[in-house]
């Protein structure tokens, strides 16, 4: 039983991992495509990655807690993506864990800003632009 938790746990941790890297990659390009015809659909590719993130993290941690997450909710999530995580820690943890879930996924959010903004800026430096 521990084992499988551990495992569940370092998945959940993969997940973030990732999402730190996919963070970085936006910020760069953000930059590199900032203007061109091509901005929209990075944002959307932008938009959906997150929410696989965002659908990947909140799959493997209803697995952790023995909560099945209902295909339905997928969907939501795969729609809503960020907003529906907040959902999410509510529905799974309860209202004072879930308040205290959400601070530490906003504290989360904005480390992956800060990755973005980082990147960003370090793309400008290295490409010297404007």
């Amino acid at each position: 039983m521990t084992n499988a938790r551990t495992s569940l746990r370092g998945q959940k941790q993969a997940v973030l991992v990732v999402a730190t890297v996919c963070s970085a990659l936006i910020g760069i390009l953000a930059i590199l495509l900032s203007g061109g015809p091509s901005l929209p659909i990075a944002r959307v590719l932008t938009i959906f990655c997150i929410s696989l993130l965002v659908l990947a993290w909140c799959y493997f941690d209803s697995l952790e807690r023995h909560q099945p997450l209902p295909s339905r909710f997928r969907v939501v999530i795969l729609i809503f993506g960020l907003f529906a995580l907040f959902i999410y820690l509510f529905q799974s943890r309860g209202f004072t864990k879930g308040l205290r879930s959400t601070g530490l996924a906003l504290v989360l959010c904005a480390g992956m800003l800060l990755v973005m903004l980082t990147s960003a800026l370090g793309t400008v430096l290295i490409f010297d632009m404007d």
